[in-house]
């Protein structure tokens, strides 16, 4: 396979790695009487545990899971760091455009006006 692909494929499943870990660490902490986060927390598990099997078969160097939870992890925060200043050229557009749209006429506030 082409390097590139699969430094995009290494950012991905990093990501990935990433909100998994974040969303049960979540589930973990705002545990109630009420809620049955076994089943998405198993879910989860096997995802990460997927994931990091195949990082482990795509790169020659990892060998242990733990080496590829923090191969994934290095490589997942990357690439969040690489795609950061894309978000904050959209972002600052957005604000840009809403700084500078007209206000609509809002015909509570004219009724307020006329009394």
């Amino acid at each position: 396979m082409n390097a590139d692909l699969i430094e995009v494929l290494y950012f991905i499943l990093g990501g990935f790695i990433i909100s998994n870990i974040s969303l049960i660490i979540f589930q973990i902490v705002s545990y109630h009487p009420y809620s049955r986060p076994l089943i998405p927390l198993f879910i989860q598990s096997i995802s990460v545990l997927v994931c990091l099997v195949i990082i482990i078969e795509l790169n020659v160097e990892v060998t242990d899971l733990l080496y590829s939870l923090r191969f994934g992890l290095s490589q997942g925060l990357i690439g969040f760091v690489t795609i950061l200043p894309f978000f904050y050229v959209l972002m600052l557009y957005f604000l840009f455009r809403a700084s500078t749209r007209s206000r609509q006429l809002d015909p509570l506030l004219a009724l307020l006006d006329d009394e």
